[in-house]
């Protein structure tokens, strides 16, 4: 499995605060309206509940379902996509910040591709892992850097 660490972002809550709203998607709804328009452009159409995050982008993604698979309170959260061709995770890892009211959160994406395909693919996981970074950011501080 090929993983592409996303950028690490430090999040001005607690790791148990920030566990709490990343693994009950539904409490993030309310933020999108943090969101920039540029970002919420590059995003697509995205609709949260409980336990996932549907993602309606432009084409040739199409709608993508990412599902929380696992929990491990209060370091680390983990989607897998539902209907994809290859297997696909996305895991949220969480850890304490250099004050006790911060947290440092890391996104990997994971995904089951041969060797040969990893310079095709590649580019556009670190991309999204990234960019999944940039989301966490905005959602929690409002800012997008």
């Amino acid at each position: 499995m090929a993983s592409f660490s996303g950028k690490t972002v430090e999040l001005p809550a607690a790791p148990a605060a920030v566990y709490e709203r990343l693994s009950d998607f539904s409490k993030l709804d309310e933020q999108l309206d943090k969101v920039p328009a540029d970002l919420r452009a590059k995003m697509g159409d995205v609709k949260f509940t409980r336990d996932s995050i549907v993602i309606n982008a432009p084409a040739p993604a199409g709608e993508i379902t990412m599902c929380i698979t696992e929990r491990v309170e209060p370091s680390k959260v983990v989607l897998s996509a539902a209907s994809s061709p290859v297997p696909l995770q996305l895991v949220i890892n969480i850890a304490p910040g250099a004050e006790a009211d911060k947290s440092v959160v890391t996104p990997v994406a994971e995904v089951e591709i041969p060797a040969m395909l990893k310079p095709f693919v590649g580019p556009k996981m670190q991309e999204a892992a990234d960019r999944f970074g940039d989301l966490l950011r905005t959602i929690f501080t409002g800012s997008h850097i």
